[in-house]
């Protein structure tokens, strides 16, 4: 679930990127049902950041999953509890004999003749008996190592239900801000289609009174053309950007959801904040606890099989009754109920098991050593991931102020020729031209920002406080 999820989100970025084209970054226009910033009074609810994530927490299906995960675990601690409690078993039977035994004895037992057999039949026709047996256990190496074993259990449920929990957490941002981007890619080209209507509208006029060429309305007319595909695109990755996002909360696919949050919201903190701490607390990065857990609880597989060497003492007792009689009803008659019971301990000592147990024990030895070095590999993997997560937040940083002065300059670029050509000194050509080049400065710029916005995630993640 977690690598389809992710991927979901990488197509979405791209097919985002792919669309991205805009016009004149001025003051964003209200765009009717994509606003953000006004209150709907249709029902549909608007989340925050946090708000989302907080709902996926609880609705997320990768979520629930590891919550059924755990709460199974923790009835696996009562099924390891419980064998350890008195056993008590009853056992009942009515049996009709069909064809009684026949048991041969010497003669002479009856006043026969030496040497010769009298057959004989010992038993009656119907017979029941009932018995009740208690099992408990003393002394069971494997039975103790099994309760830790069961509790370590739950410990790994817990963690994979947090790590779920944090990857369900940075899937939503993820998603949270590729709707924000959509957004802001769709009310940019919304204006600057506005821009290009009016600027055909005056070009077609001019050519209509014999100032402009026919060729400058086809240049401008074939601008509009692209910004309302532009326009038409930006739309539908909003639309599927919401779908994503939804699916990744656990929220009803078919309602509407709305977002508090503005882009500026996480992109202004990010730029004026000072450089990130890189202090990395490992016993409280989940990835560090999980490799932990899994240490422990190979170390009590290998208790169990040493176990295995010591001998196991239980005490038992039984009690039953059994009665026989040539009555069909057995329970109605009069015949006599008779009594047995017992008592005792039970040992079992293992000796000798063709070097089996030993076997088990060195394969359990090895996999605790696997263990320990994945541990090492774990916490050697984490520096690693922070470090590079950090030099990626830094490097996005950069390069989104960069990308953010080129989109300024070609914004300028633009609007002077703009300006140019509608004074008649520029040509339509250099128009579109340096049109292009805005929108490919503003596909960089939108490029820029959500990877800005993502390696912040990245790198809370990596350093454990996400």
């Amino acid at each position: 679930m977690n690598v389809q999820m992710k991927n979901i989100l990488q197509i979405a970025s791209i097919v985002l990127l792919v669309f991205s084209s805009v016009g004149i970054k001025a003051q964003a226009k209200d765009t009717g049902e994509f606003s953000t910033k006004e209150a709907r009074t249709d029902g549909t609810i608007k989340f925050s950041l946090e708000e989302a994530q907080k709902y996926a927490l609880e609705n997320s299906f990768m979520v629930k999953g590891s919550d059924y995960d755990l709460k199974v675990a923790r009835k696996k601690v009562w099924e390891a509890i419980s064998t350890g409690l008195p056993q008590v078993k009853a056992d009942a039977n009515y049996t009709k004999n069909l064809d009684i035994a026949v048991s041969l004895l010497p003669a002479e037992f009856f006043g026969g003749n030496a040497g010769e057999y009298t057959p004989v039949k010992f038993g009656q026709t119907y017979a029941s008996a009932a018995t009740i047996n208690v099992d408990q256990k003393i002394f069971d190496g494997s039975y103790i190592v099994g309760l830790s074993a069961a509790k370590v259990f739950v410990q790994l449920s817990k963690n994979s239900k947090i790590k779920s929990e944090i990857d369900v957490k940075d899937l939503v941002a993820q998603a949270y801000y590729n709707v924000l981007v959509a957004r802001e890619n769709y009310r940019t080209i919304e204006e600057n289609l506005a821009i290009t209507k009016k600027t055909h509208f005056e070009t077609e006029a001019y050519y209509k009174n014999g100032f402009r060429e026919e060729l400058d309305v086809d240049q401008v007319l074939l601008m509009l053309k692209r910004s309302e595909n532009q326009l038409s695109d930006a739309k539908r990755t909003i639309s599927n950007a919401l779908i994503i996002l939804k699916f990744t909360m656990g929220y009803d696919i078919e309602k509407d959801i709305e977002l508090k949050n503005d882009l500026e919201a996480f992109i202004n903190p990010l730029l004026i904040t000072k450089a990130e701490s890189k202090e990395l607390n490992l016993e409280n990065h989940i990835d560090y606890k999980i490799v932990d857990t899994q240490l422990k609880a190979q170390k009590l597989i290998v208790r169990n099989e040493q176990a295995g060497y010591l001998p196991n003492l239980s005490a038992f007792y039984s009690y039953g009754k059994n009665t026989s009689t040539d009555a069909w009803n057995i329970y109605k008659s009069d015949v006599p109920w008779f009594k047995s019971s017992m008592i005792g301990l039970k040992i079992n000592m293992p000796i000798f098991t063709g070097f089996n147990r030993r076997s088990k024990i060195k394969q359990a030895k090895i996999n605790y050593k696997k263990i320990e070095d994945l541990k090492y590999n774990t916490e050697q993997s984490l520096k690693k991931d922070l470090n590079l997560s950090y030099n990626s937040l830094v490097n996005a940083k950069d390069t989104y102020e960069n990308d953010l002065k080129g989109l300024e300059i070609a914004k300028r670029i633009y609007e002077r020729t703009l300006i140019k050509f509608n004074e008649g000194v520029s040509t339509s050509t250099e128009l579109s031209n340096n049109e292009q080049q805005y929108l490919n400065s503003h596909s960089t710029y939108i490029q820029a920002t959500l990877n800005l916005l993502n390696s912040k995630v990245a790198f809370d993640k990596a350093l454990g406080k996400l």
